[in-house]
């Protein structure tokens, strides 16, 4: 189920928070709980309810596995059991995630070198990533004596609740658990709602006007097999850059606003990232909990930056190598995630000359790189990556026109108007900070977003991170 579908905006949203509403009244508020993980899991089974299964394993193990982990465990497990326990749930989830994602992969690359095995094509289970990562947090967290009550149904809200459960924002269980307990009361405000309400608004109009305007051109550059002119090749990977922004961050201020609605909030996922004049502060300002979540279980625990120079360079190549590996099983994400490593690396070594650039060169040298990385990340083969970014370097000549005609007015404006609101506009967070002049102008502005938006949506495609 689609965020941005009409079942899910017109009925199953309004169903659920009309449950909680009617249940978290008076001593049934563990009863609105349970309804929020029933809730949550028929918004994941509606995709494909056969992997209800292989998510509730995934669960039973983790919570098992932490049970185990906890020092002040009940089950009074020897500190050399406990280092065999944490063993068990890392490789067990490293296992179930390998083989879901990256078996196919594996299976083309033995077969391309000379291999001939056949096996049926796996479809990969939703969300997968998403929720692997997080109860890995939650085992570590219960490792170091950071999780108190091992207690199930805090457990289960933490993994299934619907805004977060698809593509993020990735959270802690310090984050969840003091929100959504047997102690809480679970409940629907004004507050809450409107600012939810107004938050899923921007977050929806990111996606429908924005990202969904770009997607069929970036389709027509990076899904055909034609020659691309120095227009077409620069229009579609400028095109990418915007639409998977747009996609990723109005999906995450559309989780975000859902959280808030039941009263919960999420950690920030975007901060203006194309605002950055680094390399290095982009990742800090784009998809910010992963970014946290390798930096606290990849580049710290390889050793970060505690052992020389040299090694931290390492250290960065490889997260970012393994962050390329965790978005998909191709060679084109290999690519990306060491093109990101060299790119960060070249960055922190600049930053040790001291030598200040102007801020437009700064934030060129890193628009650029990154631009052009993205090709890598978006286009299905490396062959076709290969095709665009010579066509990007003059490879074809310099004519600005093509197939695609980007320099048609009704294709440049809209690529305009997203580059003019992410390099110049303010982002979500600044504009609910904003001193609105009364309720009326504010209830004005979430109703025309909405109303553009909801106008326009029709057949909506998935999220693009999906996928991941």
């Amino acid at each position: 189920m689609l965020f941005n579908s009409y079942p899910f905006i017109f009925v199953f949203l309004p169903l659920v928070l009309l449950g909680i509403h009617l249940l978290s009244r008076g001593s049934r508020r563990e009863v609105a709980l349970w309804f929020l993980v029933v809730a949550s899991l028929c918004f994941y089974g509606w995709w494909n309810w056969h992997y209800l299964f292989l998510f509730g394993f995934s669960i039973a193990f983790n919570f098992t596995m932490a049970e185990a982990l906890r020092p002040s465990s009940r089950w009074q497990v020897s500190e050399k059991a406990r280092r065999r326990f944490l063993t068990i749930a890392f490789v067990g989830n490293v296992l179930l995630l390998g083989y879901f994602k990256y078996r196919n992969f594996f299976l083309q690359t033995a077969n391309s070198l000379g291999a001939h095995w056949q096996l049926s094509q796996l479809i990969l289970p939703l969300a997968i990533s998403f929720f692997t990562f997080e109860q890995i947090t939650y085992v570590m967290s219960a490792w170091r004596g950071e999780v108190g009550e091992n207690d199930v149904l805090t457990y289960c809200l933490f993994i299934t609740f619907f805004p977060h459960l698809i593509a993020g924002p990735i959270v802690r269980y310090g984050d969840i658990a003091p929100q959504l307990n047997r102690r809480t009361r679970l409940g629907i405000d004004a507050d809450n709602l409107s600012t939810g309400l107004m938050i899923f608004a921007i977050g929806l109009f990111k996606k429908v006007i924005l990202a969904d305007t770009l997607r069929p051109w970036v389709g027509m550059v990076f899904d055909s097999n034609s020659l691309l002119s120095f227009g077409d090749a620069w229009g579609g990977a400028i095109s990418f850059a915007m639409q998977v922004y747009f996609d990723f961050s109005g999906y995450s201020d559309m989780a975000i606003g859902l959280a808030r609605m039941f009263g919960v909030r999420f950690p920030e996922n975007f901060d203006s990232p194309w605002q950055a004049t680094s390399m290095i502060a982009f990742w800090r300002r784009w998809h910010m909990t992963l970014s946290y979540f390798l930096r606290d279980y990849v580049y710290i625990p390889l050793g970060g930056n505690r052992y020389g120079e040299l090694r931290q360079q390492l250290n960065l190549f490889l997260t970012m190598l393994i962050g390329g590996l965790w978005h998909g099983a191709n060679w084109t994400f290999v690519i990306w995630g060491t093109a990101q490593g060299i790119l960060l690396s070249i960055n922190h070594l600049w930053r040790r000359t001291r030598i200040e650039l102007p801020s437009l060169l700064s934030w060129a040298l890193m628009a650029f790189p990154m631009v052009a990385a993205w090709v890598m990340f978006r286009a299905p083969t490396f062959h076709r990556a290969t095709d665009i970014l010579g066509a990007m370097g003059g490879q074809n000549g310099f004519v600005l026109d093509g197939f695609v005609h980007f320099t048609d007015g009704h294709k440049v404006r809209p690529l305009l108007v997203c580059l003019a609101v992410v390099l110049l506009a303010p982002n979500r967070q600044a504009i609910m900070k904003w001193r609105w002049e009364n309720d009326w102008v504010y209830g004005g502005a979430f109703a025309l977003l909405a109303a553009v938006s909801l106008l326009s949506i029709a057949n909506p495609p998935p999220f693009f991170y999906f996928q991941f």
